[in-house]
């Protein structure tokens, strides 16, 4: 008899399931009226910072889009902010007024303040209060190569960060020093999370990209092992999304990680070839086609469900998150799709 009746939870912990479960980055907010409508009264910052409404976000996807797991709605950047390093949540997206770049011994300056993420444990107990049994929770951190992209770079309009990346060579041991002080973080806020209640974890490495896949390999991937490792002293298993890693996926190991998720450069059958056996798959769906037509979303579902029938370790995601003008009635239209193909 199967253990688990959410389909989530089935296939993230290895076991069968009629339908490959479904769930989207950034899910949490965005594309949900009754989401934009909140933050006509609060900033983002508020709304993170709240308990009941942040679990109110984290829920909102289960109830109006029909997903089959919540996201913890709130933010990587709240492990450089327990650091010490300032913030500013504007509209236009975080702004970090004192990038890290500019001082002689970045990491020097550094304080961990594991206070800072309480707001975060009480938004877990409040969304284990409001939740049904079987609604699964995934908690998540940013990658370590991402947190030290906005730390020491601020916001990069380009998103390429070559300024860090040239930092990356000419100043290895700083940066390794900051590496290490965002991973013992992280794991701090693993413990944290895997204490009240997540079910599943995933790392945000959204700029493994910006570097070699032979450099991420050596300087950052140790890293990344030591936050999973963390997670699995929890018994929780672990989703890693190195966005633009390309064939570097075929470096990745158990140590690494459970599931692998897609970005939708690299085709799902490609990454099949690349990833090891063991490993499950997430994602590579490209979230801009969620605004085609819903017969054009429909052939590309069936092939997903086609991929899922041959390789049952997979979960449908996008290859990033969910853009914030999306018509929520063709996300809808997605959740019901598998649900129906399922019967």
């Amino acid at each position: 008899m199967a253990q688990y009746s959410n389909p989530f939870l089935a296939v993230i912990n290895h076991e069968s399931a009629c339908r490959p479960p479904v769930w989207m980055m950034r899910q949490a907010g965005r594309v949900l009226p009754r989401y934009r409508n909140l933050t006509k009264t609060h900033l983002f910052r508020t709304i993170m910072a709240d308990a009941k409404l942040a679990a109110e976000v984290t829920l909102m996807p289960i109830d109006d889009m029909g997903m089959d797991a919540a996201i913890l709605f709130s933010d990587i950047l709240v492990i450089p902010e327990a650091l010490g390093v300032k913030v500013e949540w504007t509209h236009e997206g975080p702004a970090f007024p004192h990038p890290l770049m500019a001082e002689e011994h970045p990491a020097a300056g550094l304080n961990f303040t594991p206070s800072h993420l309480d707001h975060v444990a009480d938004t877990l107990d409040e969304i284990m209060r409001q939740k049904k049994v079987d609604t699964p929770v995934i908690g998540f951190c940013g990658g370590p190569l991402t947190c030290l992209c906005y730390m020491l770079g601020g916001r990069d309009k380009t998103l390429q960060f070559t300024e860090v990346v040239r930092y990356l060579y000419t100043h290895r041991q700083e940066a390794l020093q900051l590496l290490e002080a965002i991973t013992s973080a992280s794991e701090a806020y693993v413990h944290l999370q895997a204490a009240h209640g997540i079910d599943a974890f995933q790392i945000f490495e959204s700029f493994a990209g910006v570097i070699s896949a032979e450099l991420y390999a050596e300087m950052v991937l140790p890293f990344v092992r030591r936050i999973t490792a963390a997670v699995r002293q929890h018994g929780l298993p672990v989703i890693f999304f190195p966005k633009g890693f390309g064939t570097g996926i075929q470096m990745l190991n158990q140590q690494d990680c459970d599931y692998v998720s897609i970005d939708w450069q690299t085709p799902l059958t490609t990454a099949r070839q690349l990833v090891a056996p063991a490993l499950g798959l997430q994602g590579n769906m490209d979230p801009r086609l969620l605004f085609a037509s819903q017969p054009v979303i429909e052939q590309h579902l069936q092939q997903y469900l086609a991929f899922f029938r041959e390789h049952p370790n997979y979960i449908f995601n996008l290859g990033h998150g969910v853009h914030k003008d999306t018509p929520l009635e063709n996300v809808q239209f997605v959740t019901e799709w598998f649900r129906q193909a399922q019967k």
